[in-house]
């Protein structure tokens, strides 16, 4: 994707079986990561108590001023981002849920951003697609050495996954299709935060029940949110 200013790769997944991923290395600058490091000392009590074992399966908290500048320029350009994924890999995106290619250019998608935490006993959460999301990146924060998400891929049934290694600050990036079945379990040393930034199309945040989960900033721990097990999977939701 040669027209984002800066450096971005494909996984080395095979894309018949896992769609398209990418990588971002340094997703945050340093004066960026410095920013969220504030905002968890200040907000974010579970970071230095630690995540109670029954907390399932995570706690987040929603900053959607995170003064991100890729955050920013991916949620610009992500038309762009949209009909690549499109012209490489066609597939049944959850973004061509949102219309035709006219009502596309014209509708609203929102940049949505939370710094979540899973405790180090959380048990393995299902596989799922993110169906309700445009698209996902995945920013690891700490610790330093974790278990990192599995993506399953098309064939999930068949209990392959491949994975990105863990390192702070190294992104990846995708598009909620049938190929990006994903699933995650909690380390079992120490919790395990990350950034989780979402693209959503509005008409999609107004039609949920509760859409100031998207709009304000909170703090939630609820098993139901974005959750879509893959028994719908060939229901793929509009």
């Amino acid at each position: 994707m040669d027209f984002l200013p800066f450096e971005i790769y494909s996984a080395p997944f095979p894309k018949d079986k896992y769609g398209l991923v990418y990588e971002i290395p340094e997703y945050c600058s340093e004066q960026e990561l410095e920013v969220i490091r504030g905002i968890i000392d200040h907000n974010v009590p579970y970071y230095k108590q630690g995540i109670p074992s029954d907390v399932y399966p995570n706690v987040a908290y929603i900053h959607n001023n995170l003064p991100l500048e890729k955050s920013f320029i991916i949620h610009e350009q992500c038309r762009k981002i949209f009909n690549h994924y499109e012209n490489n890999l066609p597939a049944d995106y959850r973004f061509s849920r949102v219309g035709d290619m006219q009502y596309r250019e014209s509708c609203e998608f929102i940049l949505h951003q939370r710094i979540q935490g899973n405790p180090k006993s959380m048990k393995e959460y299902p596989i799922h697609i993110d169906a309700g999301k445009c698209m996902t990146l995945l920013v690891p924060l700490s610790p330093v050495q974790s278990v990192p998400t599995r993506f399953h891929g098309i064939d999930y049934e068949e209990h392959i996954f491949k994975t990105i290694p863990w390192k702070i600050n190294h992104a990846y990036l995708f598009c909620s299709s049938p190929y990006s079945s994903h699933s995650y379990v909690g380390d079992g040393n120490a919790d395990r935060w990350i950034l989780n930034i979402n693209i959503f199309d509005m008409k999609y945040v107004l039609d949920t029940d509760k859409p100031e989960r998207f709009l304000e900033q909170v703090e939630y721990s609820d098993p139901s949110y974005g959750y879509q097990m893959l028994k719908n999977l060939k229901n793929f939701p509009s």
